[in-house]
């Protein structure tokens, strides 16, 4: 190892000591009295839940969480006259962090568990314990009360997926830190931190030459994409308006759309969803274009979803073969203000009659594209509807109708017709807008986990 880096790691932290030991020291009675004559000394809960979510957000789970138990940890150990268990748990109780209650004491174990925890009741399961600063605290009262070496693990939180704390204390003979007795030397542990920090670097080297090398394909593939993708807001129908939505889940994704004005102002629209995100749905989606510029050249197939499909079929079985994914392709005809599509396998299209305000839902009539090699007998197939001026069509992929709340309720078709229904009739563009706004505030501030997209036509 370097020993200048190593030099140079301890000079900060004895520089950090240093700060430490000149900064002037606050008791707990110096923060117990807060001049609030209208407000009170309490606040919510979230004030402090969002204190530490800034932490956990700003230097990582594994940090803040050490950060947290190492404060809690001195707080117990200077400023708390814990002289034994029942002590410990009287302040816990006291100072609201949950209702603590000892479970066991066996041996050099002693387990606690807490209801009503301040910090993690009600937060959903991430896969983390979130109770760091209570573990310290109760890691720094066990150590006065048994002059011993404490580790405090929460095996249980709501974090993880409990309804309850459970914190397992071990206990260690002073100069131990684990169960292998295993003495500490302050110079050695530096030096380890050294080390591991000199490997983190050349990791995170290597790591950004191969993250700089993935960006640029990242980037290629979604200059592509942006390319043969159409923009439904500045594309001229004939004889329809369109509004189209497009928003990858990643910088690229698998959801597709094309547009095509036609003979004798027909209108056509493709519409798929790949199977997954990133660049391998994005270079399915690629195919899918080309496949359809190909049928562009050949005079009338565009005019023929049945063909259309029967194109793309074919091609993607044996380019890609054991590759699935949905799709419609459907042709707008104004003089006999009808609809002809071919749906293999996706969400059904919803058909908004005005006069009426009724909802007609265009139905799948095709297994997904890719497995007709499976079914030797199965032909594609083509249904028509005809519809009056007035009425809205409504094309999108399956990342709206899945939506998932915090309650991982999903916002389902269902929601989708009745925002439809009550717009009346309201220009197009609003109310796939109005759409998009209600799917975002279902999810509240849950992040996007799939494509989206939505086309709205106006007949």
């Amino acid at each position: 190892m370097n020993e200048a880096f190593l030099k140079d790691f301890k000079n900060v932290i004895n520089h950090q000591l240093q700060e430490m030991d000149s900064q002037i020291q606050l008791s707990i009675d110096d923060i117990s009295c807060p001049i609030r004559s209208d407000l009170g000394p309490n606040i919510d809960l979230l004030y402090m839940r969002i204190m530490r979510l800034a932490l956990r957000e700003t230097y990582g789970g594994k940090l803040s969480a050490s950060i947290l138990y190492q404060a809690g940890k001195n707080i117990a150990l200077s400023s708390f006259a814990i002289m034994e268990i029942n002590d410990l748990i009287d302040y816990l109780n006291k100072l609201m962090i949950g209702i603590t209650r000892l479970v066991s004491m066996e041996g050099n174990k002693i387990i606690f568990e807490e209801d009503e925890c301040a910090v993690c009741s009600g937060m959903p399961n991430i896969g983390e314990a979130l109770c760091s600063f209570e573990s310290g605290f109760i890691a720094g009262g066990l150590t006065r009360i048994m002059d011993m070496d404490v580790v405090v693990t929460e095996t249980k939180c709501w974090g993880l997926g409990d309804e309850v704390c459970r914190f397992e204390a071990e206990l260690f003979k002073k100069g131990t830190i684990n169960e292998n007795g295993e003495a500490v030397n302050t110079v050695d542990m530096i030096a380890t931190l050294a080390s591991k920090a000199s490997m983190a670097i050349e990791l995170n080297k290597e790591l950004q030459y191969k993250n700089d090398i993935f960006s640029k394909q990242l980037e290629f593939a979604q200059n592509i994409q942006k390319s043969i993708i159409p923009d439904g807001n500045t594309f001229k129908a004939a004889h329809y308006e369109v509004f189209s939505y497009l928003k990858p889940f990643r910088k690229v994704g698998g959801d597709f759309y094309d547009l095509f004005n036609l003979e004798n102002g027909k209108f056509g629209i493709a519409i798929a969803d790949m199977a997954g995100h990133g660049i391998d749905a994005a270079m399915i989606t690629s195919m899918v274009k080309l496949i359809l510029t190909h049928c562009s050249k050949s005079e009338g197939v565009l005019e023929n979803p049945a063909e259309v499909m029967e194109y793309v079929e074919e091609d993607i079985n044996e380019v890609v073969p054991n590759n699935y994914f949905s799709m419609i392709y459907m042709v707008l005809d104004p003089v006999k203000q009808s609809i002809k599509y071919s749906n293999a396998g996706h969400p059904t299209p919803i058909l908004y009659r005005k006069k009426q305000n009724l909802i007609q839902l265009l139905k799948a009539n095709m297994p997904l594209v890719g497995l007709n090699k499976y079914m030797p007998d199965q032909e594609s197939v083509q249904n028509s509807v005809l519809y009056e001026p007035g009425d809205q069509l409504f094309l999108y992929t399956d990342g709206i109708p899945e939506t998932r709340n915090m309650k991982g309720e999903f916002f389902n078709i269902n929601r989708m017709l009745d925002i439809i229904r009550s717009a009346e009739g309201a220009p197009v563009e609003s109310v796939c807008k109005e759409i998009i706004k209600k799917t975002k505030g279902f999810r509240s501030s849950l992040s996007q986990d799939d494509d989206i997209c939505l086309i709205g036509i106006q007949l």
